[in-house]
């Protein structure tokens, strides 16, 4: 079996989705000998795939450059022509999009991977060009798959309720995260501007939250909660590391009239490593997450969480995170208190940590991934 992988988000700082495309194609070469991969990069990321990807797999560049807007206008126009040149010479049987769009097979089945469908609830996150060509793209490209990889059972809800796909051509097959990514062991901090912030922060209970700044993320009131936990623990320091994204200035405003709140942007490898190694708590007050891998990434360091009790988290989360509404700043607040100052509360949930944890790994991505494709193959 022939698989082809559109892998033109695998790039330096392709984000989540670079990720799962790197860790599906490692691990389906450790799963299996009976299938070819021939993996389609970005114009000019051949050698990063290499560099990154197994030697036995074949790399093949496309025409068009990542990010680049003239790439981008002419992938729009003649993607579609490249896509079928490639198909009649490689004649593969599988052609996997790991993200929400593909274009058209010949005879291929065509297998996309959805990983949330947030520019249909949150389309202001996006910018307007690529909002458009995705409210073009996706449905067109969902309706006509061969079959649907969600990677939550609450991005299958939201396929079935959008496009009205029936749920037998949807599977759910978890993402997960490499774990050693996201432990402190054996890492240590060298960056001068990290070193000042991690003396700064130093013998406080620190109270962290990763994620973009913008209103599904749903800062502010994560802000309005931490100032009322402050009046019970002095000490308590809210740590939120995000890229600003949308609507953020008010989200600033707040930030800067709340004592103890710090900003740290985007920031290093390390110093995210450290910040999850040496808080107190993780808070996720997001109202909309496909899957939310941040509570996770907390986990590896024996770090707790507190999370939002919607969209994915508890699918994802389980028994081993204290949920709050996220509408309710009382809520937020008392929860995050519970979590600072229960010690029984902690340590129960400390317990659980691990076995959540063990639910999820790219292995067993790969290994459902490999099944379906054999599936969706023989039908």
């Amino acid at each position: 079996m022939k698989v082809a992988i559109n892998a033109s988000f695998l790039v330096p700082k392709g984000g989540g989705i670079k990720e799962y495309i790197k860790n599906l194609i490692i691990n389906l070469v450790e799963v299996s000998d009976n299938i070819e991969l021939v993996v389609y990069v970005s114009l000019g990321m051949g050698n990063y795939a290499r560099s990154i990807l197994p030697d036995k797999i074949r790399i093949v560049e496309t025409p068009y450059k990542h990010g680049d807007i003239i790439s981008t206008i002419k992938r729009s126009i003649f993607e579609q022509h490249f896509w079928n040149k490639e198909e009649k010479k490689e004649n593969f049987d599988i052609f996997h999009s790991p993200f929400f769009h593909s274009p058209k097979m010949e005879k291929a089945k065509v297998i996309i991977t959805v990983h949330d469908l947030r520019f249909y609830r949150f389309p202001k996150t996006y910018g307007f060009l690529r909002y458009c060509f995705l409210k073009y793209k996706v449905p067109q490209s969902v309706k006509k798959a061969s079959h649907i990889i969600a990677i939550s059972d609450f991005t299958k809800s939201e396929l079935i309720e959008a496009y009205n796909i029936p749920a037998t051509q949807i599977t759910t097959i978890h993402e997960s995260i490499n774990k050693s990514d996201f432990s402190f062991k054996g890492k240590k901090l060298v960056d001068t501007s990290d070193i000042k912030i991690a003396e700064k922060l130093a013998n406080k209970r620190i109270i962290l939250s990763v994620g973009h700044i913008e209103p599904r993320k749903n800062y502010k009131r994560l802000i309005v909660a931490f100032n009322k936990v402050k009046k019970e623990v002095s000490d308590a320091q809210l740590v939120i590391v995000g890229k600003k994204n949308l609507d953020f200035a008010e989200v600033f405003r707040m930030m800067n009239e709340v004592p103890d709140v710090h900003y740290l942007d985007f920031v290093s490898s390390e110093m995210l490593v450290w910040l999850y190694a040496n808080s107190s708590l993780f808070v996720f007050p997001s109202i909309y997450e496909g899957f939310g891998f941040p509570p996770l990434e907390a986990a590896t360091n024996g770090v707790i969480s507190a999370v939002s009790r919607i969209s994915s988290m508890p699918e994802i989360c389980g028994d081993s995170v204290a949920y709050f509404n996220p509408y309710d700043v009382d809520d937020i607040a008392q929860i995050i208190l519970k979590c600072l100052t229960d010690n029984s509360y902690r340590t129960e949930l400390k317990s659980r940590l691990l076995p959540n944890l063990q639910r999820f790994s790219w292995r067993k991505n790969a290994e459902e991934t490999l099944q379906l494709y054999n599936v969706v193959n023989e039908d």
